[in-house]
C-alpha cells in the first residue's frame, strides 16, 4: 500500500468506528425509577429536641496503688477489690497496668486486672470463685532483680454500664499496682 494512501484509510477507518460505537451504544441506557413513600407519622416528636452540655467522646480512669497480696487466679473470692469503673455511655475501655513487686526475692508469676460487671448474680457467682461475663488484662512479672513490671494494653468491648474491678496476683510476693482505663465510644 503506498504512502500517500495511508492517511485516507485511517480517516475512513477512524469514521467506521465511531458510527459502530454509536450504533451499538445507543437504546442501551436503561431508565430506572424510584417512589418514596410517606409513612404516616413513623416517628411522632413532640415538644423541644436539643442536646444539652458536651458529648463525652472519651474519658480516662485512674485507680492508684492497689495493694495486692499473693492469691491464685482460681480463688476470686480473695481477690483485691480497685474500684469501681463507670462505663455507662461507652462501648470500649482499653485497659493498662503498671506495678511494683514488693520483696528482695522477686520470682515470676502473672499480676491480672479483671472487670466484673455489678450485677447481683454475677457478683455472687463471683464470690463463689466462678468467674463469669467478666474482662481481663494481664501483666507477666518476670524473676530476677526488676522492680517494675506492666502489661500490654487490653482492649476490650463494654457490655454493661458499672464493672467492679478487681486484681489478682500469682507471684509469691505482694505487688502494688496502677491501674489505668481508657473508656471511648
Amino acid at each position: 500500500m503506498p504512502m500517500h494512501r495511508m492517511p485516507r484509510y485511517l480517516g475512513i477507518l477512524a469514521v467506521t468506528l465511531l458510527f459502530t460505537t454509536l450504533a451499538f451504544t445507543t437504546g442501551w441506557v436503561q431508565e430506572s425509577r424510584s417512589y418514596v413513600v410517606n409513612l404516616r407519622t413513623p416517628h411522632p416528636i413532640e415538644g423541644e429536641v436539643g442536646v444539652v452540655g458536651p458529648i463525652t467522646h472519651s474519658k480516662a480512669v485512674r485507680m492508684n496503688s492497689v495493694v495486692v497480696a499473693p492469691v491464685g487466679r482460681q480463688v476470686t473470692s480473695l481477690w483485691a477489690e480497685a474500684g469501681r469503673l463507670e462505663a455507662d455511655g461507652f462501648t470500649s475501655v482499653t485497659i493498662s497496668m503498671h506495678g511494683l513487686s514488693g520483696g528482695t526475692d522477686r520470682r515470676a508469676g502473672t499480676v491480672g486486672v479483671v472487670l466484673v460487671p455489678d450485677e447481683a448474680r454475677v457478683l455472687r457467682s463471683f464470690q463463689e470463685n466462678e468467674l463469669h461475663l467478666a474482662l481481663e488484662a494481664t501483666a507477666d512479672v518476670m524473676a530476677g532483680d526488676l522492680m517494675y513490671f506492666s502489661g500490654s494494653s487490653a482492649s476490650l468491648p463494654l457490655g454493661f454500664p458499672r464493672y467492679r474491678v478487681f486484681v489478682y496476683n500469682t507471684t509469691p510476693q505482694s505487688v502494688t499496682v496502677d491501674i489505668y482505663a481508657y473508656l471511648t465510644n
